[in-house]
């Protein structure tokens, strides 16, 4: 294997068939995006999904004891088996709690960039992702991937650190035990619960597991030949014509491989006042 080889993989990609990643955020999270040229990669402990990067052994060993340690109520216990019930608890949360080490661990040492892979914008990440003030960055799945693969050699610093882009596998969290071998994962970060699946979750992801305590929270990929990478970038659906406009000349001047569009979901927020026009 090449040295590309080891710095470089990609995971659970030859299934997809959406052509296209999106990104939907905020104004200045565009315009970092653009003026850097580079992604920002949060490391996994900074997201709300707190076990993210959880093994398979594990997922069942939490939702055990943290049932016996945080739902269970005491009351509702036989007292003939109380004391073998408060004894239970306390091995189980000093398991939760070295499940938790090991998982901030994990979580420290992957930085990752979420994107949904999809056809078609969707309602309901401009809802939860993006509000009335945001906006979708798209681009061409393959290319994006081409370009992150593209950049490997300047943001790979030692054999210690990796990048792996790929599709979440969606699994059944409370059922995952049943088959473990199929429900194991090669890279921990391509694991969430399916009740997450409607993000249709692509990522980009730097593994670093250089052995120090004071890791940072986050880091840039810079993008190699970012002004090649043809990149749309949508305004969010109720947006009028004057804020259109407005983004339309501002993030365009960021470079002829910028295109400002509007939503194809527009008429769906806009109809009748466009009427009035």
């Amino acid at each position: 294997m090449g040295l590309l080889g080891k710095k470089w993989n990609t995971y659970h990609t030859k299934g997809i068939r959406k052509k296209y990643v999106f990104r939907y955020m905020d104004e200045a999270k565009v315009t970092s995006f653009l003026e850097l040229k580079a992604l920002y990669m949060p490391a996994m402990y900074r997201f709300d999904d707190k076990l993210e990067g959880i093994s398979t052994y594990d997922i069942t060993e939490v939702r055990t004891g943290y049932d016996i340690c945080f739902v269970d109520n005491e009351k509702e216990i036989n007292p003939k088996m109380l004391a073998d019930w408060r004894d239970l608890k306390t091995k189980s949360k000093k398991k939760l709690s070295d499940i938790g080490h090991k998982l901030k661990l994990t979580q420290s040492a992957h930085y990752v960039s979420c994107w949904f892979n999809s056809d078609r914008e969707s309602d309901g990440m401009w809802r939860f992702y993006a509000r009335e003030n945001g906006f979708a960055v798209k681009i061409d799945r393959k290319v994006f991937q081409r370009t992150i693969k593209d950049s490997v050699e300047s943001n790979i610093n030692n054999k210690e650190q990796r990048v792996v882009v790929g599709r979440i596998k969606y699994q059944d969290y409370p059922r995952v035990i049943e088959n473990e071998q199929d429900n194991t994962v090669l890279y921990l970060a391509f694991r969430k619960d399916e009740s997450f699946a409607h993000e249709n979750e692509y990522r980009v992801v730097v593994i670093d597991t250089t052995n120090t305590e004071d890791k940072q929270g986050n880091l840039l990929y810079k993008l190699e030949n970012f002004d090649d990478l043809p990149i749309s970038i949508i305004i969010h659906p109720a947006m009028n014509e004057g804020l259109f406009r407005k983004y339309k000349k501002q993030f365009e001047s960021f470079g002829n491989n910028i295109t400002v569009r509007k939503s194809e979901l527009e008429p769906f927020y806009q109809f009748y006042d466009r009427l009035k026009d």
